[in-house]
């Protein structure tokens, strides 16, 4: 039945472009999972994850699914943002080359692409060269190319010689091919990859439109794991794909979701602050309290909807 009460009956949900990794989000607002929680729910998306946290800022979106990364940006330049639920831990990218391109380390003069300056994608790449001995500002052009298949269709214009990936693009990069030389998952076992964020007035204002907002989440992750069938439907109807990547790109991410919200491994998450100090973000881990307000996570049984 419908939850009367909710602090704010109407949410915006900012995303970053249209990737297959939202599906738990897609299924919850087609198949009405937010709507039985008593909440509607608006998925807006973004051409990166920069220019989500501004409007996340901005206060044009309520609520923002988005990298780590990202959100620690925001920190850092004094925004009042905190991550307050997690679960997305896929290390969803690879790095793709056109074929005189054998190693990482054969990136110097190269073009590289990436969504935006300062996104993940970015912070990802100058990690991925500086641990090839590849200095990101001197030896290579990195270029803000917009999302992947915008940065696929440029590679095929011979504008860009190296992409981030994550599927279905790296499928489809391999079909035209070009070669992985090098994986996320050779990095860290898994990555914030997204975490749902807001700004800490919001969090304290709205405790029972974030807990409905959450449960029809956590019903949109119970129903992808149940019915592969739907959740490739879905799929279909919200990100373009040639139909027989819809199968490979579930099984790629789908065991790196988790309803309970739970941030990455103690190892994930090690890789990730140390991929940041190399980059120069963060001087030394952040203290959970820095970027996460746990509340959600730690009551996460008491609230979570009947199985």
């Amino acid at each position: 039945g419908s939850v009367s009460g909710l602090e704010k009956p109407v949410v915006n949900i900012g995303l970053v472009s249209t990737t297959a990794t939202y599906l738990p989000l897609y299924l919850a607002v087609d198949q009405g999972l937010f709507a039985k929680e008593g909440l509607q729910v608006n998925l807006l998306s973004f051409r990166g994850g920069s220019d989500l946290i501004k409007a996340l800022v901005a206060g044009s979106v309520d609520v923002g699914v988005v990298s780590l990364w990202e959100v620690s940006g925001g920190i850092t330049a004094g925004q009042p943002l905190k991550a307050f639920y997690g679960g997305f831990n896929v290390p969803a990218f690879d790095w793709y080359a056109v074929p005189s391109v054998k190693t990482l380390a054969d990136a110097k003069g190269k073009r590289i692409g990436v969504t935006q300056y300062g996104s993940s994608t970015d912070f990802l790449t100058r990690y991925a060269l500086l641990s090839n001995g590849i200095d990101p500002v001197k030896d290579v052009q990195i270029i803000q190319g917009g999302d992947s298949p915008t940065r696929l269709a440029a590679m095929q214009a011979n504008q860009l010689d190296i992409n981030i990936l994550a599927p279905p693009d790296t499928f489809i990069a391999a079909t035209r091919g070009y070669h992985a030389v090098l994986t996320q998952k050779s990095l860290a076992p898994d990555y914030p990859y997204h975490v749902f964020t807001t700004s800490e007035a919001f969090l304290a204002k709205n405790p029972k439109t974030i807990k409905a907002l959450l449960r029809g989440h956590i019903l949109g992750v119970r129903l992808a794991k149940q019915n592969k069938e739907l959740a490739e439907k879905v799929l279909a109807s919200h990100v373009q794909m040639d139909p027989q990547y819809l199968g490979p790109t579930y099984d790629s991410f789908i065991d790196y979701l988790f309803e309970d919200g739970r941030l990455p491994s103690a190892e994930g998450l090690k890789a990730f602050f140390g991929m940041g100090i190399k980059a120069g973000r963060f001087e030394a881990p952040w203290p959970p309290e820095k970027y996460l307000i746990p509340t959600y996570i730690d009551t996460y049984n008491q609230w979570k909807p009947a199985s």
